[in-house]
């Protein structure tokens, strides 16, 4: 490293106060969405207490920041290896594609995506890109930030915007301006999820014919905001191009470790199936690289910790009734009966008996799904009201999945004591889908086509 280099380290360390004495105490327990503490210890950190960086929340730093400026810089060494070569294993390009690999596949071995597997490797993923943004400019102390949508004016924050800002991408089809509807980022149903196949997915299929169960998380606020964003964001194969997909990830990222600490219930999945399971990425210099996920759940043994698990409240709670989303007539929606017949009727209105809400499958034996992701509200409809129940994104398949994913395609939902109330009268029940417009786009032409609805309770 030449003396420039040495210099801006030393006044990065200095003005970030990463002094030799290591960095801030671990994060607080979250505090504002969670009650209790998990109870699960963590296994010892590999990494040494000076070695361990914080992720901060990137909207919380101004722009001349020397955190950000470091973060510029390294992104900006990284597109030009690619300008260069876009086979530099150690480029933007080449790491962007990395994603499109496990992401935007129908080779199911390989899928990350509609299973369980979604958050440890997006966890991997990032980790390779610290580990490349660190490398590019000699400084083990950079950190990833994450992007807390819920916190300020749920806006994205103006630092990724501007002509020569290397974390600008034209292809978004928002700005700093738009504001994110506040249905699109309600955290609280995943937390509240103790299942983590609710929370996560269930596990990966093995065969044509088994279901395909994304997770709650993945869903709702996850395909949400990358479909909201527009552009390189609302695609698979070109999101992990666009430098926002990181902040949004490194929420998400925080978001899965948040809802371990949100009530000693939400407990990760034991099996060995899952624990044993091989993800791969790269590292800093682009070298294949494989992790089993049982060395991925504990985020200082991966050099890394979060400035606070705490989220913004509002959006961790249910709804009051004056914040959900209105029932409106939209063009394009769909209104459909609900099989009682063929649902776990009995089963949901004896949870709904002991519990405030609970959380169902909302399936679908055959659907027509959209060539472009789709943005719904969801609401219940009896007794000639309507009941708002959560804003999800149905996201396009490949033409190769479109027989096996047209047999059942669900939505993991959290439904409150009104649904009791219609089970136990037994009125007809309808589910209404409600498409949403967003910034700059028409919503979809296709109207989408579902039949033979029902509910089912989650496995145990």
């Amino acid at each position: 490293m030449n003396d420039k280099n040495h210099g801006s380290r030393r006044s990065f360390l200095q003005k970030a106060g990463l002094g030799a004495l290591g960095l801030a105490a671990a994060p607080a327990a979250l505090e504002s969405c969670s009650p209790q503490e998990a109870s699960t210890a963590k296994p010892a950190p590999v990494t040494t207490p000076s070695s361990i960086i914080t992720r901060k929340n990137i909207a919380d730093l101004p722009e001349n920041d020397p955190e950000v400026q470091l973060f510029k810089d390294a992104v900006r060494i990284l597109k030009e290896r690619s300008e260069l070569s876009p086979l530099d294993p150690s480029g933007w390009q080449a790491h962007g594609m990395l994603h499109s690999q496990f992401c935007a596949t129908s080779i199911y071995a390989n899928q990350v995506h509609y299973n369980w597997y979604v958050w440890p490797w997006h966890r991997l993923y990032l980790w390779s890109m610290e580990q490349k943004l660190q490398k590019a400019v000699g400084e083990p102390q950079l950190a990833l930030h994450y992007w807390d949508w819920t916190k300020g004016e749920n806006k994205i924050p103006a630092l990724y915007f501007g002509d020569n800002n290397p974390l600008n991408n034209v292809t978004r089809q928002v700005d700093e301006n738009d504001e994110i509807p506040k249905d699109f980022i309600n955290v609280g149903a995943g937390f509240r999820a103790s299942n983590f196949k609710t929370f996560g997915g269930y596990p990966a299929i093995r065969k044509k014919g088994e279901p395909q169960l994304d997770g709650l998380a993945e869903q709702s606020f996850h395909n949400n905001l990358h479909n909201w964003i527009g552009g390189q964001m609302a695609t698979f194969v070109e999101s992990g191009f666009d430098t926002i997909f990181y902040g949004h990830h490194g929420n998400c990222d925080r978001i899965f470790e948040a809802w371990q600490h949100y009530s000693p219930d939400n407990k990760l999945p034991d099996a060995e199936e899952w624990l044993e399971k091989r993800l791969f990425s790269t590292d800093g210099y682009g070298t294949p690289v494989d992790f089993k996920i049982k060395d991925l759940l504990d985020t200082e043994a991966l050099g890394y910790r979060f400035a606070d698990l705490d989220l913004n409240p509002d959006f961790c709670n249910p709804f009051v009734e004056a914040d959900m989303p209105k029932r409106e007539t939209v063009a394009g929606e769909l209104t459909a009966p609900v099989n009682m017949a063929t649902s776990d009727s009995d089963a949901i209105y004896m949870e709904l008996i002991e519990k405030d809400r609970c959380h169902v499958i909302l399936h679908f034996e055959r659907a027509q799904l959209p060539y472009q992701p789709y943005c719904a509200r969801v609401f219940f409809d009896y007794d000639n009201k309507s009941h708002y129940t959560g804003t999800f994104t149905i996201l396009p398949i490949l033409e190769l999945d479109s027989v096996l994913l047209a047999q059942g395609v669900h939505l993991q939902i959290e439904v409150d004591k009104h649904l009791a109330d219609a089970i136990e009268a037994k009125k007809p029940l309808a589910v209404t889908f409600q498409p949403v417009p967003l910034p700059n786009r028409n919503i979809p032409d296709e109207v989408l086509k579902l039949e033979n609805i029902s509910l089912k309770l989650p496995d145990a």
